[in-house]
């Protein structure tokens, strides 16, 4: 009977091990990328400046709904080349200083009111360096796509007919032409 205890004990030991790491808060992005190397804080600070760009209203879904921030990190990954992803990526460390030296805090841990502010300074361009409004610029363009040709935005706000022609109608008059083209052949 020692015997089976002993061989219990070293097998939930050991799928202790396994399963110990995989339970602490790393700071891995939830998202794969082949080219751009981020943290999951940036992720964080991404799907948070999408949410402020396009909020949840009581009648329709925002950005952070449809996960606008990982469409814009694949179509960063994968669309731009290497001199954009590098442009975004400092434009985001730049992004992060900026707002760091304005509030002496992540943009993560601003209040909302000072996240929208200074998206907003960012929007005008007032006392910023270029990468940081690039940058702004991008996520902006980025979230902004991914709302528009999102499924939900098409049916519910565009009224896109998913099914073309599905207003035939085979049986209607047709008044009789009254002569004004003719051809001779």
């Amino acid at each position: 009977m020692k015997r089976k205890t002993a061989i219990r004990n070293i097998l939930i030991i050991s799928a202790g091990a396994v399963l110990l790491p995989g339970c602490k808060n790393s700071d891995r992005p939830k998202i794969f990328l082949k080219n751009i190397s981020l943290s999951g804080s940036d992720e964080e600070l991404l799907a948070n400046m999408t949410r402020l760009i396009i909020p949840k209203t009581k009648d329709f879904i925002g950005a952070e709904d449809l996960k606008s921030h990982e469409f814009l990190l694949v179509m960063m990954d994968d669309c731009n080349g290497p001199e954009n992803q590098k442009k975004f990526t400092d434009g985001m460390k730049s992004f992060k200083e900026g707002c760091k030296k304005k509030f002496d805090n992540s943009f993560i841990r601003c209040t909302d009111q000072q996240k929208k502010d200074f998206l907003k300074e960012l929007d005008i361009n007032k006392n910023q360096n270029d990468f940081a409004v690039e940058f702004y610029k991008t996520v902006k363009g980025y979230t902004v796509q991914s709302y528009t040709t999102s499924k939900e935005y098409m049916l519910q706000i565009e009224g896109y007919n998913m099914v073309p022609g599905s207003n035939y109608k085979g049986r209607v008059p047709v008044k009789k032409s009254r002569g004004f083209l003719k051809i001779n052949f």
